[in-house]
């Protein structure tokens, strides 16, 4: 009878370690998954999106949040935020509302007044309009 419950608590010990291997397995796995890049999306101006987000919010959300966008335009500002990444803001023509990109590369080389396209992931708006993950096409 003992032995018969030591056999028993090793098994459910060999499950319980196989479960946790699976999960840290899978853990690792989707840590170290690569970002997917922005190619190609949704052509637009920065002073169209603007107007699209400042005239109806939720529409627009559900337009293109989640999704690729090219944004066309001259850069207002570039700064660094707190991960060291480059954020290139478009001009407007609305000092109330403006697109921020936080570029994928750290290193690119953008300066205020460049006439870019930007492409990147659309997170919505939230002090304006934000793209993530960019990239200059």
């Amino acid at each position: 009878m003992l032995q018969n419950n030591y056999i028993l608590v090793r098994k459910i010990l060999i499950a319980v370690f196989l479960i946790l291997l699976i999960g840290v397995g899978t853990g690792i796995f989707l840590w170290n998954k690569p970002h997917p890049k922005a190619k190609n999306g949704i052509p637009l101006t920065a002073e169209a999106l603007s107007k699209e987000y400042s005239s109806d919010e939720k529409k627009s959300d559900a337009k293109y949040l989640g999704k690729i966008l090219e944004i066309s335009g001259v850069i207002n500002s570039v700064t660094k935020n707190q991960d060291s990444s480059i954020v290139a803001t478009f001009d407007t023509g609305d000092p109330m509302s403006e697109i921020q990109c936080t570029m994928l590369d750290k290193h690119v080389t953008i300066s205020k007044g460049d006439k870019l396209t930007i492409v990147g992931f659309c997170r919505g708006n939230n002090m304006g309009v934000i793209l993530t993950d960019c990239v200059i096409k």
